[in-house]
């Protein structure tokens, strides 16, 4: 038989051969018909599927993400381990077809000119892989392969969401500051008019104490919250790839619009959507495959090969660079087997291994769906709960500010304590801090929401 022919009946072999080892099948799970708490009839349709921009709308928040999406140092990482894999993964393809190199050597040789000879040839190697060892690696290199590509994915859907609840954070501390600084004019005036009121025999010290006592606790506040404002830029720059410092904005007060009715789309959907999910998926799918290539790995090897220098072979190393007798041309060829024997229980111990790392993924993946079902039902109801939160906590701002208007005319009036006035501004100072945090609360579960639908990472 030519050596076409053989290598050609290696092909059809290889082709032709089953593939030791399990089949990927994705494990049927519980979920839910339709999410908890949904905030518009459930369809289909998901704002998880709109780009980022459209989501996002104010134009400072969508230019720090697209500075953070350039300079981000994890996403950088996240595409050098995908360019890693993908070199994986042709390594892998490359053992599925033959094998060709160019080699030489010299060997003692009595008897000749320089007791030496010379041989210089090309050696072919072709695996036939009839037990699916090389198929199954390579099946389970293209899935880590596609696992890495959706952790890029995942780490943009983070990076989106972690850039914009920081964000907002921020705007709602520069609220709060706002807040704490009007609340010190407040009492600092109204500490005044006690201090008037005494010296004209109207106020008691007592009363004056109690004034100063309220502005000194407002007061404490305000260092806390400017370290927290800090450290929240900081944050923000980390994020942005940059170093510590102060995040260029405006001054504007906090403000950011949700829709009332979100499309959420069904909880099939999350397995397609998200990409951590997708990650583990086909982490899966690659363990899966593991198991193939370790109990393949028990059964010979077939090798056909052309062998012993598809070459020359010469006595004089000048006559073999330049072709002259005495050299002479050899060729070889034949199958080469490899089989283990006995391996000190190595490859069952192999198989053992692979079977437990499947059990782990797959135990793994499942927890990732329950733990993104509950993510998106969690943000949801934040979502949800806090529209009403806001709407009572307004009516309560609004009954504190006119209930401290009123009280300050009153104590003009000798009506009645500074006591009251006092209370009426602390119920004023807390509804206004409480209101901020609300506010943020809601936009930040709608970032959550968004997360957890899987959005922000389709190109």
């Amino acid at each position: 038989m030519s050596a076409r022919h053989l290598l050609a009946a290696g092909a059809l072999v290889a082709l032709t051969a089953c593939a030791i080892g399990p089949d990927y099948e994705r494990p049927e799970l519980p979920a839910p018909v339709e999410f908890r708490g949904v905030l518009s009839p459930q369809e289909a349709t998901s704002f998880a599927d709109q780009h980022w921009a459209e989501v996002f709308h104010d134009p400072e928040l969508q230019q720090v993400i697209e500075t953070a999406l350039a300079n981000n140092l994890d996403l950088k990482i996240a595409a050098a381990r995908v360019e890693e894999f993908r070199g994986r993964a042709r390594v892998a393809r490359s053992y599925l077809g033959p094998n060709l190199s160019l080699g030489g050597n010299t060997t003692p040789s009595p008897g000749t000119p320089d007791d030496s000879s010379y041989s210089l040839g090309l050696t072919l190697n072709w695996e036939l892989d009839l037990f699916g060892r090389l198929r199954r690696a390579n099946e389970a290199a293209r899935a880590q392969l596609l696992a890495t590509e959706d952790f890029q994915r995942g780490v943009i859907n983070a990076l989106v969401a972690d850039v914009a609840t920081t964000w907002f954070r921020l705007r709602e501390i520069d609220e709060e500051i706002a807040i704490i600084q009007r609340t010190i004019e407040s009492q600092s005036a109204s500490l005044e008019l006690v201090r008037s009121l005494k010296r004209n025999g109207v106020a008691s010290a007592t009363e004056e104490m109690q004034a100063l006592s309220q502005l000194a606790a407002t007061r404490s506040r305000l260092p806390q919250a400017e370290l927290t404002r800090v450290q929240t830029e900081n944050l923000l720059r980390l994020l942005l790839g940059d170093a510590p410092g102060p995040v260029a904005r405006t001054s504007q007060p906090f403000a950011f619009t949700i829709p009332d009715d979100i499309p959420v789309g069904l909880p099939a959907q999350l397995l397609a959507r998200r990409p951590d999910l997708r990650q583990l998926e086909n982490e899966l799918h690659a363990a899966t495959a593991n198991v193939g290539v370790a109990e393949a790995s028990r059964f010979p090897y077939l090798s056909i090969g052309l062998t012993s220098f598809f070459g020359v072979i010469s006595p004089e190393l000048g006559n073999l660079l330049n072709g002259k007798d005495p050299a002479q041309d050899l060729f070889s060829i034949g199958p080469f087997v490899s089989m283990p024997i006995y391996q000190s229980g190595f490859g069952t111990g192999t198989v053992e291994v692979s079977k437990a790392q499947l059990q782990q993924s797959e135990l793994a993946y499942r927890r990732g769906v329950l733990q993104a079902y509950r993510e998106t039902a969690d943000a949801l109801v934040v979502t949800d709960k806090t529209r009403g939160i806001i709407s009572e906590t307004v009516i309560r701002r609004d009954a504190a500010l006119r209930l401290l208007d009123l009280q300050k005319r009153r104590y003009k009036a000798g009506v009645v304590s500074y006591l009251e006035v006092l209370d009426a501004e602390r119920q004023l100072f807390a509804s206004e801090i409480e209101l901020a945090q609300s506010q943020v609360a809601r936009v930040v579960g709608y970032v959550d929401l968004y997360r957890a639908l899987g959005g922000g990472w389709t190109p």
